[in-house]
Formats: C-alpha cells, sequence, structure tokens
C-alpha cells in the first residue's frame, strides 16, 4: 500500500481506499478499451480480407460486436463505479 499512497495500510482511511479504486478504474480503464480497439482493428481485418469467404466475413462481425460488449461493459463498470464513489 506504501507504493501506492506513500503511508502504511493501517493508516488507510475511507478516501485512500476510494483513491486506490480510482487508480484501478483508470488503469482498467486504459486497458480495457486499448484491447478493445485492437480486437476492433482485428475484427475488421478478417472482414475486409475475407474476398467472398463468408465464414471469414463472420468471423470478423462476431470480433467487432464481442469488442464492442466489451467496451459497453466497460462503460457500465464506469458507471456503477461513479455511483458508489457519490454514495459513499
Amino acid at each position: 500500500m506504501e507504493i501506492l499512497l506513500g503511508k502504511p495500510a493501517a493508516d488507510l482511511k475511507l478516501d485512500d481506499i476510494l483513491a486506490i479504486v480510482e487508480r484501478l478504474q483508470k488503469i482498467g480503464l486504459a486497458l480495457g478499451g486499448g484491447i478493445a480497439i485492437i480486437f476492433i482493428l482485428i475484427g475488421a481485418f478478417y472482414y475486409f480480407t475475407a474476398f467472398g469467404s463468408e465464414e471469414k466475413a463472420q468471423k470478423g462481425k462476431t470480433v467487432i460486436m464481442w469488442a464492442i460488449v466489451g467496451i459497453i461493459v466497460i462503460a457500465l463498470s464506469e458507471i456503477v463505479i461513479l455511483t458508489l464513489k457519490n454514495l459513499l
């Protein structure tokens, strides 16, 4: 905990824990969003290089769809964390 906040774990208060959650949230959003964008690009590559192959085109559409679902989950997690933060 000293690495995250510069103080021993025994001295942590609720505000300190919220600060840790916010930092982890920002890291998670950045990683999750970056990975989702990479998968959208991979899906687009599959789709555009299908050259009439329905199977490859469908694979590309599926990858893009699940990447978008991932972005929606990331956005919903942001809303949940902000709501909890405002309640506390």
